[in-house]
């Protein structure tokens, strides 16, 4: 028989190969093709998939087709319509060793059963497998851009929200759904509040005429109950966005806040997909236990309290019902949800410890207020800076002075070093005196540099690290109050070196920089009881108690002050 050619258009349902000839334009072109060079074609197979892995319906059905000798010629519109994958590639090429397949018809190039069309076939579809990897690379590293970098959400935008074309960049982007997504956040506050379980927030929905977005083969219909509960357990509408790059949040509108998600979780009862969370907490690492000096961890906990039986119960991972009344979680009205953040002992050291442990609220109360020792107003910032300033400047000559004659005993050990030279060359010394002498000089003049080095670093330093010491204490409280689990964790260790907690009480070993700033506002308050921190004070004015100030701040300096600084300026 003559060759029989099966006609195989693909056309891949992925973005990456969009540009690839559609199936009827494809379609049209090989039926021209097959009129002009009088080929006889068989069967025809239409398929709309990806040829990055093997497993295609249809190009398998073709291969059959082959293999039982019902056709033995392919026509298709270029090569990397085949295969795009090692394994399909290889199919073809050994179909044609072995006889089934006699010839491949493209509209550029007939390849036929010989060693050098063979060849080009297996070169033509290594490039199509080497042109569709490099170009996954390229999509991928362009979607951890747009994602991470950009914050831009990638694909379908979610239910409330529409995808559209930027009108002046000309940029896909995700906008708000001004006709679903308010009604979306009606519901799921409905849910919040109590009065309604998640299946009654859902009849409302679609009373109030919400709708599915419109798609060419469906929508436009009441949002069923599956796709309810994905809205519901879905971050995305509080602003975190998780696809395979990561997650992130983004910087779109968002309906409820993170607090309000977890609540609904916990509303949502058997529907929760979100069981297991993996929170972050500030602090962990630098409390400690005070009567066994294990590390404090910290546990959330979240309870129940029934209203139709009054219990009040843990609400756990497989929590689905009262355990008295046997009433869903996801149908209670007016149910009270309580969480809880508690610190507490791991008692890995001691499991007989009887430490109790401390909400976290509780906690960071304790943290402000022994922030608050020490805070200062910008205008005593201001003027202890300038103080500073003008104390560092009189200390800088005397530094000076240590500095000059440091450099002078560094270049007499350089000019000892060059004597020694000449008299070991002169031969008035041994090689074993010469090389022990080197050795002591050379020590001494490394002795020297490092001084000098340190001075120079000092002089330049210390009044930058003095600035910050004030800033933190005039900043802190609002850092801390407006930080997040970083910031706060890092203020805290700036406290102290020795941070626990004993009978629910933060102690803090305190011994930084700032404490003096402390002592300086006692100081100031016992001389002059009028004083308020919290004041503006116009500070130009030389008043008794300024003398008090220098004192406290001359008296807390130690020989070398960047060392007794550096530990909590570390901190910015």
């Amino acid at each position: 028989m003559g060759i029989i050619y099966d006609m195989y258009l693909r056309k891949s349902s992925e973005g990456k190969d969009r540009q690839a000839a559609s199936i009827p334009e494809q379609e049209r072109e090989l039926k021209d093709l097959a009129q002009i060079q009088q080929l006889k074609v068989g069967k025809i197979f239409r398929e709309s998939q990806s040829a990055h892995h093997k497993g295609r319906p249809l190009f398998n059905q073709m291969i059959s087709e082959i293999q039982q000798n019902k056709a033995n010629g392919i026509l298709v519109w270029h090569l990397n319509r085949i295969a795009r994958n090692p394994m399909d590639a290889a199919i073809v090429i050994e179909l044609m060793d072995n006889g089934y397949l006699e010839s491949i018809v493209t509209p550029n190039r007939t390849y036929r059963k010989n060693s050098e069309d063979v060849s080009s076939i297996g070169s033509g579809l290594v490039q199509s497998k080497k042109y569709s990897d490099d170009l996954s690379e390229a999509v991928k590293r362009g979607n951890k851009h747009h994602f991470l970098v950009r914050k831009k959400w990638l694909g379908m935008a979610k239910p409330g929200y529409l995808n559209t074309i930027d009108p002046v960049t000309r940029e896909k982007i995700v906008v708000t759904d001004k006709e679903r997504l308010p009604l979306l956040q009606k519901a799921i506050k409905l849910i919040l509040s109590g009065s309604h379980t998640p299946m009654e927030a859902l009849k409302e929905l679609n009373s109030w005429g919400y709708r599915t977005r419109k798609t060419k083969e469906m929508g436009n219909k009441p949002l069923g109950k599956s796709n309810f509960y994905k809205i519901l357990n879905d971050p995305f509408y509080y602003g975190k966005m998780t696809r395979s790059e990561g997650s992130i949040m983004g910087n779109y509108e968002t309906i409820i806040t993170e607090d309000q998600f977890n609540l609904l979780q916990a509303r949502l009862g058997a529907h929760n997909s979100h069981s297991f969370t993996r929170h972050q907490f500030p602090y962990k690492g630098i409390l400690k236990c005070a009567s066994c000096h294990a590390s404090i961890t910290f546990e959330v906990k979240n309870q129940i309290y029934c209203n139709d039986c009054k219990l009040k119960f843990n609400k756990g991972k497989t929590t689905t019902c009262c355990p008295k009344c046997k009433t869903p979680v996801e149908e209670m009205k007016r149910a009270t949800f309580l969480h809880y953040t508690y610190a507490h002992c791991t008692r890995k050291k001691d499991p007989a410890c009887k430490q109790p442990g401390i909400q976290i609220e509780e906690l960071e109360e304790q943290i402000k207020k022994e922030l608050s020792r020490f805070e200062i107003s910008e205008s005593f910032k201001t003027w202890a800076i300038k103080y500073l300033q003008e104390l560092n400047a009189n200390e800088r000559i005397d530094r000076e002075i240590i500095r000059e004659d440091q450099q002078k005993a560094y270049n007499e050990s350089v000019n000892q070093l060059d004597k020694l030279l000449n008299m070991r060359l002169n031969e008035q010394i041994s090689d074993n005196e010469y090389n022990q002498k080197r050795q002591a000089l050379l020590i001494e003049k490394e002795s020297m540099l490092t001084k000098i080095n340190q001075t120079n670093k000092r002089i330049d330093d210390w009044l930058d690290l003095s600035e910050r010491t004030f800033n933190f204490a005039c900043y802190a409280r609002y850092w801390f109050e407006n930080g997040d689990l970083r910031t706060k964790t890092r203020i805290l260790a700036a406290l102290g070196s020795n941070l626990t907690i004993n009978n629910k009480k933060l102690q803090v070993d305190g011994q930084k920089p700032f404490y003096l700033i402390e002592k300086c506002l006692q100081t100031i308050k016992a001389e002059a009881p009028e004083f308020e921190p919290a004041k503006e004070i116009d500070f130009t004015q030389q008043t008794p108690f300024f003398g008090f100030v220098r004192q406290q701040l001359l008296r807390g300096r130690d020989s070398d002050p960047d060392r007794q600084l550096q530990r909590l300026l570390s901190y910015h």
